[in-house]
């Protein structure tokens, strides 16, 4: 019998159990993956140069035949074989560095294909090549195959060689391009002229033009988004079918007594964002919305409207935040702003004295509608969430998928509102959250002033903590950042505790705290409350300020080793200070003077929208590290980069709209392959890794 698509990669021919696990540590488990495991890069063999026309410099493909050659050991972990060789043109020094395995195959005579940078030999004045890829041509066949061609270059682990993973991949494409089956229905093909899917697969492994690479690059990334944005679009669709629910029918009293005790008026941003919640709210199916709002936008105004309607219908309120300081943060603020009215709240995490704890759930399984604030802890089996109303989840890309699936069957499919201070591209937002309503606040109130931020070097620091001494004295306060806790051998960094013990010295007039994740929830809030009623003046700290800490009268903010730091990441920091109406310094210390570093500097002083910088984090550092991959839910793309092929993302999403909007269970014959796709594990080609 033939070999499926889902068929295990030992049994492609030349492969068996050992190449196997090889195969698998690169994520390639049957053949289908090996059909799209494409190339990383590509080598231009069409025409290789000889020895003659190489100059010092270059990194080039050359065909080289070794005439003589020797190894030495030059010290403990370096082993360089040299070769002399040459082609027709001329005489040529090979170099390989670390390459000793190399010595049971090299031998003189042999003709190879090498490939790396060339540089002038300083005692024979001879052109050398320091070798990074080699290939041994024994044959005409080899010479055939490797030359005057492009040639694939793919990802490798150890103990795997380009020419024999390039060889499994040939296999592969032998066995399996009549199991290739193209889903996307003809008609968007044309329309949208798109190539068919095995020519695109072909090209991308064996491009032929660089037109026809674009080409089939465009049509396997419109793939890739599609069938995502499909799979997104019919389960919102999904979602207003099944997700009933009570409407929440407000009265307005207590929302209106808010707005009347609140000090400022809410932005146009504010209004119209709370508008579109509570028209949510009003309906019988459950709003899934995500407010996306930067630093300081006043998301907290929001989300206590959104809480009050709860009340307002005699439901409770729910507010999940990612961390017990940043839950008992909005507790306080939450209980504070709503102390004239009467209503219960109630904090729940997980470290809590028994009694405590027992407080809280009474409070929670009583009749009387409130408010429950609380952390992951919310989702343990002795939570009673039945009467939930509204579930706001803040920072949501901080919870995994399953935590918020099971926060939401627990509370019996209430309105969710998520909530997020990370600016989100508008790219991301659409694949991350595209199953989501989206509402942002791109307003900042009245009364919040922009931080000044500026790159200062270690040898101004005296002058900075003398600006410091200026503001003490005027009773502001001073956040000073560090990226580690203790110190590490291994990273020339200052750590937190140094820091903290320096500033203690420096600043012994005043009362300094140390604050960082290793502490304990309780130390960590005892701390923080303490700075907030300014009985600590400066707080040293690592991240955990990063997100929702309210301390209006902090005006100076020092980040030390500041490029170790991601842009979004500084962006949060920064906005801790500047909240209470007077100017405040953001001063980032660095001793780093690469390129990259004074360019990503350049962009967090030049401007303070976070959706800009968002989008130059993300160019630099790629999705993964700046939204935690895991936790949002980022689907793994083959080809599709989320920033360059953005303008494809917008028309994937359009057409899957489309089909929908025509026939949303797709069942017509026309959308028929495209159900298949969607419902398939096995037998699809694109999308199949983003089930």
């Amino acid at each position: 019998m033939g070999l499926l698509l889902t068929s295990d990669v030992q049994y492609i021919k030349g492969v068996g159990p050992a190449i196997g696990q090889l195969l698998n540590k690169l994520g390639l488990y049957t053949l289908k993956d090996c059909l799209v495991f494409f190339p990383r890069e590509y080598d231009d063999r069409r025409k290789l140069p000889c020895v003659k026309e190489v100059e010092c410099g270059d990194t080039v493909t050359i065909v080289l035949t070794i005439e003589s050659m020797s190894d030495k050991k030059i010290k403990k972990g370096l082993h360089v074989i040299e070769a002399v060789t040459f082609d027709s043109s001329d005489w040529m020094k090979a170099v390989w560095f670390n390459q000793s395995y190399l010595l049971k195959v090299l031998k003189p005579g042999l003709k190879l294909l090498v490939k790396g940078k060339v540089e002038t030999n300083l005692f024979t004045y001879m052109p050398q090549i320091n070798v990074s890829e080699t290939e041994i041509l024994r044959s005409l066949e080899d010479i055939k195959k490797s030359t005057g061609v492009i040639i694939p270059i793919y990802n490798l682990t150890a103990g795997l060689y380009q020419a024999q993973i390039r060889d499994i991949i040939k296999q592969s494409f032998l066995i399996g391009k009549t199991l290739i089956e193209d889903n996307l229905t003809s008609h968007i093909k044309q329309e949208y002229q798109l190539m068919d899917l095995l020519p695109a697969i072909t090209e991308i492994h064996y491009p032929t033009s660089v037109e026809n690479y674009k080409k089939a690059r465009y049509r396997i990334v419109f793939d890739e988004f599609f069938f995502y944005q499909l799979r997104l679009e019919s389960q919102r669709i999904q979602h207003k079918l099944i997700a009933k629910t009570n409407p929440l029918i407000h009265t307005h009293i207590l929302i209106n007594q808010y707005y009347q005790a609140l000090p400022y008026n809410l932005t146009n941003a504010q209004q119209k964002v709370i508008s579109e919640i509570l028209e949510d709210l009003r309906k019988p199916v459950a709003m899934n919305r995500l407010i996306q709002g930067d630093v300081g936008s006043g998301k907290t105004d929001v989300a206590i409207v959104t809480l009050l309607a709860a009340i307002e219908s005699g439901k409770n309120g729910i507010l999940m935040a990612p961390t017990e300081i940043l839950a008992t943060q909005h507790y306080l603020k939450i209980k504070a702003l709503l102390a004239p009215f009467n209503i219960q709240s109630t904090l729940l995490k997980g470290k809590m004295k028994k009694r405590e704890k027992e407080e809280s759930l009474a409070i929670i399984e009583s009749p009387e509608p409130c408010i429950i604030i609380g952390t992951h802890s919310l989702i343990e089996q002795y939570v009673s969430l039945s009467n939930c109303g509204v579930m706001i989840i803040d920072e949501q890309h901080r919870f995994g998928v399953m935590q918020r699936i099971k926060l939401q069957d627990k509370a019996n499919n209430p309105h969710c509102l998520f909530m997020t201070a990370t600016p989100i591209p508008r790219s991301y937002m659409l694949t991350c959250f595209g199953d989501l309503d989206k509402s942002i606040i791109d307003e900042l109130p009245p009364g919040r002033v922009k931080p000044i931020t500026s790159l200062i070097s270690e040898e101004l620091l005296p002058q900075i903590y003398q600006k410091c001494a200026e503001r003490l004295r005027l009773k502001e306060q001073i956040y000073i950042v560090f990226p580690l806790v203790e110190e590490s051998e291994k990273v020339d960094l200052k750590s937190a505790v140094d820091g903290y013990e320096s500033i203690c010295i420096i600043f012994k007039e005043y009362r300094v705290g140390l604050i960082h994740g290793r502490m304990k929830p309780d130390e960590k809030n005892e701390i923080m409350q303490a700075f907030k009623e300014n009985k600590i003046q400066l707080l040293v700290s690592t991240t955990v300020i990063e997100v929702g800490v309210d301390v209006p009268n902090a005006t100076i903010m020092i980040i030390q080793d500041a490029d170790r730091f991601g842009l979004s990441q500084l962006h949060q920091l920064r906005g801790r200070i500047g909240r209470g109406g007077k100017q405040s310094y953001c001063f980032l210390i660095s001793k780093s003077n690469s390129e990259q570093a004074k360019k990503r500097f350049k962009a967090i002083t030049d401007t303070s929208d976070g959706f800009k910088i968002a989008e130059y984090d993300l160019k630099i550092r790629g999705p993964g590290d700046v939204l935690g991959t895991r936790q949002a839910g980022l689907p793994q793309f083959q080809l599709a980069d989320l920033l360059r092929d953005e303008h494809v993302l917008l028309l994937a999403r359009k057409v899957a709209k489309q089909v929908l909007t025509e026939d949303p269970q797709l069942i017509s014959a026309t959308y028929q392959s495209l159900n298949k796709q969607l419902t398939s594990f096995t037998d699809t080609i694109i999308g199949q890794h983003l089930n």
